[in-house]
């Protein structure tokens, strides 16, 4: 009995799998609208910052598809797309340090 309580807990724990592994956007990005047009991207970001990854997707995308570039982030936006009128959008970006600490960013607006 005991070993069949053992094999079912190493499975379960198989089966959650491990969280450490997953990205967390904890930063909060930035979002600005001019003339319409959406502008994403840091306040924080200074000269030599540069965009490693990004994903701006629906709110109801269930598997958002993340693009993987190097982009100037200082005084900059990440790539505009085209937004459907009053739904809800996130973007989830990184972006890396001249050092090369990444830092992870998240925000989320309705288009206009």
């Amino acid at each position: 009995m005991k070993t069949l309580s053992a094999i079912f807990l190493m499975s379960l724990v198989n089966l959650t799998g491990c969280v450490a592994d997953q990205a967390t956007f904890k930063r909060a990005g930035d979002v600005r609208i001019n003339n319409g047009e959406v502008c994403i991207y840091t306040a924080q970001a200074g000269p030599g910052d540069v965009f490693t990854q990004y994903a701006v997707y629906s709110i109801d995308d269930p598997n958002p598809q993340r693009h993987a570039v190097l982009l100037p982030a200082y005084q900059a936006c990440l790539p505009n797309g085209a937004y459907q009128k009053g739904e809800t959008w996130v973007a989830e970006y990184v972006l890396m340090k001249p050092g090369g600490e990444l830092q992870k960013y998240a925000v989320s607006f309705i288009a206009p």
